[in-house]
C-alpha cells in the first residue's frame, strides 16, 4: 500500500470546496484527525490553476509569533512592544506579502494550531479577500469569512471502496468488517491498519482476494498515531478512559464520565445514555498499555459496582462473570453458568466456552454442558460436542433441559456427524417420557428437519400436515416444513407464498424459536433466485450475509447467503466473483481428527467447486469436489444432489463434456426419485447445455410451475433439441430478463452456430455480436456452450470435444484413453482443427477458447 492514499468517496466534498473557493474565495475543510483533510486539500489545489503558498501549523510553531507563515513574510516586521501581537501595519504588510503577485492560493494545514500573530494575518487576508484561501482544521475551529466544508469519516461502503483501491484488489467480507469496525471509516487509521496487517503477516493476498487471519495488533506507525492522540490526556483522564475501555458501554451509575473527555472527543454518549470510548483503537491501545495489576483493579472495581447495584439486567451476569474471571476473583459457579448461557444467546462463542469451562471447573453441571456442547458444535468439533452432550443428557435434569440437550445432540449427530440412526435414537429417548404438547411438537419439528434431508419429500410433507392439524405454534412450524418441501420440490412461487402467509406467526414465536425466522428467510431467498429474480435475491442475500458477519454468528450460517450469491454470480457469468464469494467461507482443511465438515460445509465446497470449474480453475475445482465428496454422509440427500451438480461442472471444466452430461443426467434421476425437483431442474438443464435432449421432462416440470427461470430453462432445452435458432434467440431474451446472462449468451452462441451451418452468415454474425456483447461483462466464465466465434463454430462436435480436452491440458495419449480412440485419430483431428481455425498449436487453441 502506497504512502499516498487514493482519494475515494470524496466527490461531493471536492465539488463543494471547489465551488466555495471559486465563489467565496476562502474555504475551511473541517474534520477530526485522520479523515483525509490534507489529502482532499491537495486534490483541490491540484485542480486550481494558480500558484500555491503552502503553510503548515504545528504544535511547535504555535508558540512562535508568525511561526506557521514565517518563510513567506518579511523577517523584519516590527512587533508591538512587550507583546506577541503585531501592530496593524505589520499585519497589513505580512498579508500583502502573502498575496503578492495576484492570483495565488494560500494553503494552511492544521489552522487550529496557528499562533495569534499568524491568525491576525489570516483574518486580514480573508476579510479583505486579498487572495484565495484554503485551510484544514479540527472541528470547533473557525474563522469569519471561511466557508466550512465538513469532512467526516467515510461510511462503510466508501471505506470498503478505499480498502479495495488501496490493496489493489478485493478483501473478503470478514476482513472488510474487521477493518471497518476498527477504523470506523477513518482513512488514516484504515491505511495504517492495513500496513500493520501486511507487516505482521495477518493480512495476506490469496487466490480469492485479501484475507485477514489472526489477531489485530496495534504496533508500529498505527500505535504511534493512537499514542499521539491519547497523549493529550492528563493522568487522571487516562485512568478514567482506561476504566471505560474495560467496561464499555457503561451506565452513568457505574461510572460518571468527566465532561472534558466528551468535549475532547474521547468519549461518546449513546442514545441509551451509556458511555463508550470514541474510537475502538483508543480502547485497544489503552488496554494493551495498561499495567496488569491496574487492569485487574479496573475489572474488579467494575464487578463490585455492578453487583452493588443488583446486576439484574439482561447481560449483567456476563459482564460480572467476565470481569471476575479477568480480575482473578471469580468463585460462584452459578454466576458463571448463567453468564455462559447469556454469552451463548449473544452468540459470543469464545466467551461462552470460556465461561462454561470455568463453571464446570468450579462444580457446575446440567445446563452448562448444553452450552459447552453447543459451542463445540459451532466450532465444528462435533465429535467432542457429542461426548459432552451425551454426558450431560445422562446426568438428567428437568424436562425442558432434557428436551433442549436431546434435540441439540440429535441435531449435532445428524447435521454434524451425519449419523441419522443415532440422531433418531436420541429423539426416541427424549419422547419416551410424557411431554407437554408444545415440547412434543418441537421434537417432531426437529425430526422433520432430518426427514427433509434424508427421506423422500412426501414423508416430510405428511409430518408438516400433522403439525398444522395441531394448531398454535405447531401449525406455524408445520407451515415452515411445507415451505421447505415446496422449495426442494421446485415449487418456488408456492414456497414464497407460504413464507409470506406464515410471516406474522413466525415473528410472534421468534423469542422462543428464532431458527424459524432464519429458515423462512432462507427458503424465501433461494426461491426468489430460482424463480428468476436475481436482483432481489442478491440484495436479500447480501444483506443477510452482512448481518451474519457483523453479528459474529455461527460461521456455517454464512453458507446459505454465500451459496445463493455465488449461484447468482454464476448465472450472470461472474465466475471470478463466485469463486471469491465461496472461497471466503470455505473452512480450512486442517486435518484435525475431531474436526470434520458439517453438512453446510459440504454445500459450500460443492458450490466453490462449481464456481472454480466455471472460472477455468480445474485443479482447485477438483480439490474442492474431493473434499465435498469425502465429507458427504448418506443421510445428507439434498447435499448429495448439490455435490452431484458440481461434479458435472468439474468434469466439463476438465474438457470431459460427455461424462459431464451423463453425470448431470444421473444426478437429475436421483433427485427425481427423492422428490427434489429443484435439483432435478438444474441438472436437467445442465445436461441440455452439455448436449442431451432433456426437453420433454423439463417442459413437464415447467408446465406445473410456471416461474420465469424454469420456463426459460425448459424452452432452452427444447430449442436446442429442435435446433431452432429463432427459438434460442427468444430464450436468450427471457434469460436476460431474469438476469441469467450466462445462459442467454450460450443460447445466442448456439443460435449463431446453427445459423452459420444453415448458410445464414449475416444472421449468424448478428447473433454472435449479441453473444459477445453479453460475454464482455463476464469475468472468466468458460462453458462448453460459449462458443461465440465463427472460427470455432465451424468445427465438428468431435473436433470441439478433442479441442476442449487439449485446452484442458490433456496429452494426446490421455485424450485417446479418455475417448477410447486411437492416438493417431487424436493426432489427425488436432492437425485438422489447427488448420481449420488458423492456429499452430495448443496455445492458439487456448486463445480461441478465451483461456490464453
Amino acid at each position: 500500500m502506497s504512502d499516498q492514499l487514493p482519494l475515494v468517496g470524496r466527490e461531493s466534498e471536492l465539488r463543494a470546496a471547489l465551488r466555495a473557493l471559486s465563489a467565496d474565495g476562502a474555504v475551511l475543510l473541517s474534520g477530526p484527525p485522520g479523515v483525509g483533510k490534507t489529502r482532499l486539500a491537495a486534490e483541490i489545489l491540484a485542480a486550481v490553476p494558480h500558484a500555491v503558498v503552502r503553510c503548515y501549523a504545528t504544535v511547535a510553531t504555535s508558540r512562535i509569533p508568525l511561526g506557521a507563515i514565517a518563510s513567506h513574510v518579511p523577517a523584519d516586521l516590527p512587533a508591538s512592544q512587550g507583546a506577541s501581537l503585531l501592530p496593524l501595519s505589520s499585519v497589513r504588510a505580512a498579508a500583502e506579502h502573502l498575496s503578492r503577485g495576484g492570483r495565488r492560493v494560500l494553503s494552511i494545514d492544521d489552522a487550529h494550531l496557528l499562533d495569534d500573530a499568524s491568525l491576525l494575518v489570516l483574518q486580514h487576508v480573508v476579510r479583505h479577500r486579498l487572495t484565495r484561501v484554503i485551510c484544514t482544521a479540527r472541528p470547533g475551529w473557525g474563522l469569519e469569512g471561511l466557508t466550512v466544508v465538513d469532512v467526516d469519516a467515510l461510511d462503510q461502503e466508501r471505506a470498503n471502496q478505499l480498502l479495495t483501491t488501496a490493496l489493489g484488489g478485493p478483501a473478503d467480507a470478514s476482513t472488510r468488517h474487521l477493518v471497518w469496525a476498527n477504523s470506523q471509516g477513518n482513512p488514516l487509521y484504515l491505511k495504517e491498519l492495513v500496513a500493520a496487517g501486511v507487516h505482521s503477516g495477518a493480512l495476506t493476498a490469496t487466490q480469492g482476494g485479501w484475507s485477514w487471519n489472526g489477531p489485530l495488533e496495534l504496533s508500529g506507525r498505527l500505535a504511534e498515531l493512537v499514542d499521539l492522540t491519547l497523549g493529550r490526556l492528563a493522568e487522571p483522564q487516562r485512568r478514567a478512559l482506561e476504566l471505560l475501555s474495560y467496561g464499555e458501554p457503561l451506565e452513568p451509575e457505574l461510572m460518571p464520565i468527566p465532561r472534558e473527555l466528551v468535549d475532547m472527543g474521547f468519549v461518546r454518549i449513546g442514545d441509551d445514555g451509556r458511555a463508550r470510548v470514541a474510537h475502538p483503537l483508543y480502547s485497544a491501545r489503552l488496554r494493551a498499555t495498561c499495567p496488569t495489576l491496574r487492569a485487574r483493579a479496573h475489572r474488579r472495581a467494575l464487578a463490585d459496582r455492578l453487583e452493588a447495584g443488583g446486576a439484574d439486567r439482561p447481560g449483567d451476569a456476563v459482564r460480572v462473570a467476565t470481569w471476575r474471571l479477568d480480575s482473578g476473583t471469580a468463585e460462584s459457579p452459578d454466576v458463571l453458568a448463567r453468564a455462559a448461557e447469556q454469552a451463548l444467546s449473544a452468540q459470543d462463542w469464545e466467551l461462552a466456552e470460556r465461561l462454561s469451562r470455568a463453571a464446570v471447573a468450579r462444580g457446575a453441571t446440567s445446563r452448562v454442558g448444553l452450552v459447552l456442547g453447543l459451542v463445540l458444535m459451532y466450532q465444528r468439533q462435533c465429535a467432542q460436542a457429542e461426548d459432552v452432550l451425551a454426558e450431560t443428557m445422562a446426568a438428567g435434569g428437568d424436562v425442558l433441559t432434557l428436551i433442549q440437550v436431546g434435540c441439540t445432540r440429535a441435531f449435532n449427530l445428524f447435521f454434524g456427524l451425519g449419523d441419522e440412526e443415532a440422531a433418531v435414537a436420541v429423539l426416541d429417548e427424549v419422547t419416551a417420557r410424557e411431554l407437554p404438547p408444545e415440547l412434543e411438537h418441537a421434537v417432531l419439528f426437529f425430526a422433520l428437519t432430518f426427514a427433509l434431508e434424508a427421506a423422500p419429500l412426501p414423508i416430510a410433507r405428511l409430518g408438516g400436515e400433522l403439525l398444522i392439524a395441531e394448531g398454535g405454534w405447531a401449525a406455524t412450524a408445520g407451515r415452515q416444513v411445507l415451505a421447505f418441501a415446496d422449495q426442494f420440490a421446485g415449487r418456488y412461487t408456492e414456497a414464497i407464498a407460504r413464507v409470506e402467509d406464515n410471516h406474522d406467526a413466525v415473528l410472534a414465536t421468534a423469542g422462543r424459536f428464532p431458527s424459524l425466522a432464519n429458515a423462512a428467510n432462507g427458503v424465501r431467498n433461494e426461491s426468489i433466485l430460482r424463480c428468476g429474480d436475481l436482483a432481489q435475491a442478491e440484495k436479500r442475500a447480501a444483506q443477510a450475509l452482512a448481518e451474519v458477519i457483523e453479528e459474529g454468528r455461527w460461521s456455517v450460517t454464512q453458507v446459505p447467503p454465500r451459496v445463493l450469491l455465488s449461484q447468482s454470480a454464476r448465472l450472470r457469468g461472474q465466475a471470478a466473483a463466485a469463486v471469491r464469494i465461496t472461497a471466503e467461507g470455505v473452512p480450512e482443511s486442517d486435518g484435525r481428527p475431531n474436526s470434520r465438515p458439517m453438512m453446510w460445509d459440504v454445500l459450500l465446497l460443492a458450490e466453490f467447486a462449481a464456481a472454480a470449474a466455471l472460472h477455468g480453475q480445474s485443479d482447485r475445482a477438483e480439490r474442492a469436489l474431493a473434499r465435498a465428496e469425502a465429507g458427504l454422509r448418506p443421510a445428507w440427500r439434498i447435499a448429495q444432489f448439490a455435490v452431484g451438480a458440481a461434479r458435472s461442472w468439474v468434469l466439463a471444466g476438465a474438457g470431459r463434456v460427455n461424462e459431464a452430461m451423463q453425470a448431470a443426467l444421473d444426478n437429475a434421476a436421483a433427485a427425481r426419485a427423492h422428490g427434489a425437483h429443484s435439483e432435478e431442474i438444474v441438472s436437467l438443464h445442465d445436461a441440455a447445455r452439455f448436449g442431451a435432449d432433456t426437453s420433454p421432462r423439463l417442459l413437464e416440470l415447467a408446465k406445473s410451475r410456471r416461474d420465469p427461470l424454469t420456463t426459460a430453462c425448459a424452452s432452452h432445452a427444447q430449442a436446442r433439441a429442435l435446433r431452432d435458432a429463432a427459438g434460442l434467440e427468444e430464450v436468450a431474451a427471457a434469460f436476460t430478463a431474469c438476469g441469467a446472462t450466462l445462459y442467454a449468451a450460450e443460447a445466442l452462441a448456439e443460435a449463431s452456430r446453427l445459423s452459420r451451418l444453415h448458410d445464414r452468415p449475416r444472421e449468424a454474425d448478428r447473433l454472435e455480436r449479441q453473444a459477445s456483447a453479453l460475454a464482455e461483462s463476464f469475468d472468466g466464465a468458460t462453458t462448453p456452450g460459449l462458443v461465440v466465434t465463427s472460427t470455432l463454430a465451424a468445427l465438428t462436435p468431435r473436433q470441439l470435444e478433442i479441442a476442449r480436452l487439449a485446452v484442458a491440458g490433456l496429452t494426446n495419449v490421455e485424450i485417446a484413453e479418455r475417448l477410447a480412440i486411437a492416438k493417431r485419430t487424436v493426432d489427425n483431428h488436432l492437425h485438422t482443427t489447427y488448420a481449420a481455425v488458423g492456429v499452430t498449436g495448443r496455445n492458439g487453441l487456448r486463445a480461441l477458447f478465451g483461456q490464453a
